[in-house]
């Protein structure tokens, strides 16, 4: 018999983030704040937006270098893909494994994020 508790693996959240939400972090984008880690290195995935006010979700490297961004050109169509995400979709499982579920974007950092 297997000894492990079937409680150690969690199925994903495949949840969509929704409107609401969404829209929040969207507002919080447009503030000017960045969703992301700021250490060395390789820092997940992050979301902000430049100066041509387009909302940027990519790899964040060193705090604040987007390689590579997925760029959204107005707020609604970051606000439909992003509310039509989840925290499976977001967690990149399909990627290399070091980037699969490596400091990527979840429900509850979103959460974290527009919280006042």
């Amino acid at each position: 018999m297997n000894t492990q508790s079937f409680l150690d693996f969690s199925e994903p959240d495949t949840l969509e983030i929704g409107l609401r939400i969404a829209n929040k972090v969207a507002d919080q984008l447009q503030k000017g704040n960045i969703l992301g880690y700021s250490h060395r290195d390789y820092c997940g995935m992050g979301m902000k937006m430049n100066e041509g006010q387009e909302f940027l979700y990519g790899e964040l490297y060193d705090g604040f270098d987007f390689h590579v961004p997925r760029i959204f050109k107005n707020r609604d169509s970051f606000v439909t893909w992003l509310s039509a995400q989840s925290t499976a979709s977001l967690a990149r499982l399909d990627d290399e494994e070091f980037f699969r579920n490596n400091q990527v974007i979840t429900r509850t950092r979103l959460i974290e994020f527009i919280a006042d």
